[in-house]
């Protein structure tokens, strides 16, 4: 009896004790120490101060994305933003399957679609992450929100993102009736990195010749480059280059993991759209850039290229926030929110 016990004690220890510490101590180094500049909050507005104190720096990507990795599927949903309904599925994708979440308001159908792209450096995130993005878009806009899960670096690099967002796309399109949606029109949108899959797979729909994107919503998008060089043409990279959660030290790091087998190809306009030679014939634009994030300057440029190519473009810099300050409660992200959504009832 005695050893049975002891074994059951043992066992105890393995499957549930170890992994908590294993998590614990990747938490302990993923975070680390909270350090930020005093100096730079008072910049900030009061939601974003504390944003940037209760963030840790984007420094150790190897670490974060590890707990992140642990973390994500332990994340309460923001279900204080109420909704109609909820629901994940897996769809067949280029390497398997890829989860994706469709959100839907309390109101009856038809419904505009929207296809929506975490960020997180190509490393981090997912549809936990922004279970709280997607709720509010839903609440504001009406529309039906499908978020996409696709596959991370450094596991997988490029291509894996930008294959697994478009197919998410075509599945969207090929279940337009089942998604009761309007019409076989789509509308894409993403945060950082979320912003540059939304805009690359709308290059590659416009090249493709379907689906019919008629919009995007690319909320302060990485456009180009996000290493070191990036500097050169992006003074906000060096100007907020650290204390303020993103740092350029993070930026060279996800960069680095996601081009991991493709280094020769860091301007391709699927890895950077504002490469592209043909922007012509693009939708219907939106942009938000936040003033003191250090890809601010490359997501203006974007904006610039896109009014030069004839494309209509609404574009904002929302002032005192940092990169990520649509996960603050603050009136910079209530306006975002409000201008979206009369973005997208001029459509």
């Amino acid at each position: 009896m005695k050893n049975t016990i002891k074994w059951i004690g043992i066992g105890f220890a393995g499957i549930i004790l170890l992994p908590l510490l294993i998590v614990f101590f990747i938490y302990k180094k993923a975070v680390g120490k909270k350090e930020y500049n005093p100096e730079v909050l008072e910049n900030l507005d009061e939601a974003s101060q504390e944003f940037v104190k209760n963030t840790s720096p984007l420094s150790d990507v190897d670490s974060r994305y590890k707990y992140m990795r642990l973390a994500t599927k332990a994340l309460p949903s923001a279900k204080d933003i109420e909704i109609g309904d909820v629901e994940n599925k897996k769809i067949d994708g280029p390497a398997g399957k890829i989860p994706i979440r469709i959100y839907t308001s309390k109101e009856d159908g038809p419904f505009e679609i929207i296809v929506y792209y975490h960020g997180g450096g190509f490393v981090l995130g997912g549809l936990q992450t922004h279970d709280a993005i997607a709720r509010k878009l839903v609440q504001t806009t009406g529309a039906r929100v499908v978020t996409v899960d696709y596959r991370l670096a450094p596991e997988n690099p490029f291509p894996a993102a930008v294959e697994d967002a478009y197919a998410a796309l075509l599945w969207v399109q090929n279940h337009r009736t089942s998604l009761r949606a309007k019409s076989a029109d789509i509308i894409v949108a993403g945060d950082s990195v979320g912003g540059n899959l939304a805009t690359v797979v709308t290059q590659i729909a416009k090249a493709k010749g379907k689906p019919n994107i008629t919009a995007q919503i690319l909320l302060y998008p990485v456009t180009d480059i996000f290493s070191r060089d990036a500097s050169v043409l992006y003074p906000s990279m060096d100007e907020f280059a650290e204390g303020y959660v993103l740092t350029k030290e993070s930026l060279d790091k996800f960069f680095k993991l996601y081009i991991a087998n493709a280094n020769d190809r860091k301007y391709d306009p699927l890895i950077a759209p504002i490469r592209s030679k043909d922007l012509v014939g693009l939708p219907k634009t939106f942009i938000a850039t936040a003033e003191f994030d250090p890809i601010r300057d490359q997501g203006e440029a974007y904006a610039k290229k896109l009014k030069d190519a004839g494309v209509e473009v609404f574009a904002k810099r929302f002032e005192k926030v940092p990169h990520g300050f649509m996960t603050t409660n603050s009136e910079a992200t209530d306006e975002m929110y409000e201008l979206i959504s009369e973005f997208l009832e001029e459509k």
